[in-house]
């Protein structure tokens, strides 16, 4: 057992060098990458332990809650990214099936995560959305704020998901009425005009507060309606990318970022051999994502100081072909990313490792001044009377 990972018997990393998934190492050559030649660096443990590490007033951390795909595994949740800023502030870009786990075992209070950004609306990066509006009654008790873009018809956009997920809910709410705050029962979404995106206006500004600044931009991804954000502050910068076919118009908007977050797809053939799918079926899907070679394109235009590639399906032998494709394009640093990767970012070096987390742990408390909240009346909606005389009392 290694950092309380998994079992392997036998070599620990592959031909290349690299450390074999989930055996608790980062998945790159550059562990550390410095961005200011001569300064002082900062010291990290080689494992990230939450609660035991206060963020610096100019440092972001990133908590990789998902690298995964549609198909979850245990190891991999559907894609998620926790964004952590030195003034205080959090982000969660996307919420894919099965991030929540990870993200609760942060242990930050789920009062803290109530502003979540949606690049689009494909399932595997909007499945998880119910379990963090659940936290509302117990931890969170206020509204669950939702970005998103507007869709081809308003019944594809952000504003009508974020709708009938709250519809979809309604007897989760009428069943804690009464019982537990109901302030926390609200997805407020603060959809984005899409069609306002051209070469005239590539961005848009969507989010602005405490010195943050986050612009959306088009990706090529399906249909439209896919973006990807780019997160400016304190002088640093990240950018995260959702999902699709890579394109020089959307690396020009994040250039020179300090971290760029793009997805990255096994070749049809590896895809269709693991998965078991159709060879005409994986060429499909491959040609909406991003190859080895085609990230490594990317990183070229986009030339950030560090690339970090999530959305892959890790195994022991699929960590080295994407490097060998991303080597026939790109030399910089990079990072494929395994759920609980963590990377702090600073103005002198960022810094990736893997975070340990408690897998039976409990959610943190809010904070005092997020306590409380409103009361409701108990639903109408009444278990019968004959029923409910049936119940065994307690002592």
């Amino acid at each position: 057992m290694i950092n309380g990972q998994r079992i392997v018997d036998g070599p620990t990393e592959t031909p290349r060098g690299l450390p074999l998934p989930v055996t608790g190492r980062a998945l790159t050559s550059d562990p550390i990458v410095v961005k200011q030649e001569g300064a002082e660096l900062r010291t990290y443990p080689e494992i990230f332990r939450p609660g035991t590490e206060e963020l610096a007033d100019d440092e972001i951390r990133m908590t990789c809650c998902g690298s995964g795909n549609p198909i979850v595994r245990r190891a991999q949740a559907a894609t998620s990214w926790l964004i952590e800023l030195g003034n205080g502030d959090r982000f969660v870009f996307d919420v894919g099936g099965g991030s929540v786990q990870n993200l609760w075992s942060l242990g930050i209070s789920p009062a803290e995560l109530d502003k979540v950004f949606l690049t689009h609306l494909h399932l595997d990066h909007v499945g998880d959305l119910h379990v963090i509006y659940d936290a509302m009654g117990w931890a969170r008790n206020t509204p669950l704020h939702v970005w998103g873009p507007s869709g081809y018809t308003p019944e594809m956009g952000t504003a009508a998901f974020c709708d009938h997920m709250y519809k979809a809910a309604l007897w989760h709410n009428e069943s804690k009425s009464g019982h537990v705050p109901s302030s926390g029962a609200v997805i407020e979404a603060h959809e984005f005009d899409y069609s306002q995106f051209g070469p005239d206006n590539p961005q848009v500004l969507v989010y602005e507060e405490n010195g943050v600044t986050i612009t959306a931009f088009p990706t090529v991804h399906c249909i439209y309606g896919a973006v990807g954000y780019r997160l400016d502050w304190n002088g640093l910068s990240i950018s995260f990318h959702g999902d699709g076919t890579p394109c020089s118009f959307e690396a020009e908007q994040v250039k020179g970022v300090d971290v760029m977050m793009h997805e990255a797809f096994l070749d049809a053939k590896t895809f269709s051999r693991k998965a078991g799918i159709p060879l005409e079926t994986t060429e499909s899907i491959v040609s909406l994502h991003t190859t080895g070679e085609r990230f490594g394109e990317l990183c070229n235009i986009a030339e950030p100081t560090l690339a970090v590639a999530y959305h892959y399906f890790l195994d022991d032998d699929t960590v080295d072909p994407f490097f060998d494709l991303l080597r026939t394009t790109y030399d910089g640093p990079v990072v494929l990313a395994q759920d609980l990767t963590v990377i702090n970012v600073t103005p002198e070096q960022i810094v990736n490792r893997l975070a340990e987390t408690d897998l039976l742990h409990w959610p943190s408390p809010p904070p005092e001044d997020k306590r409380g909240g409103e009361m409701r009346e108990p639903s109408e909606a009444e278990i019968p009377a004959w029923l409910r005389q049936t119940v065994i009392a307690g002592d």
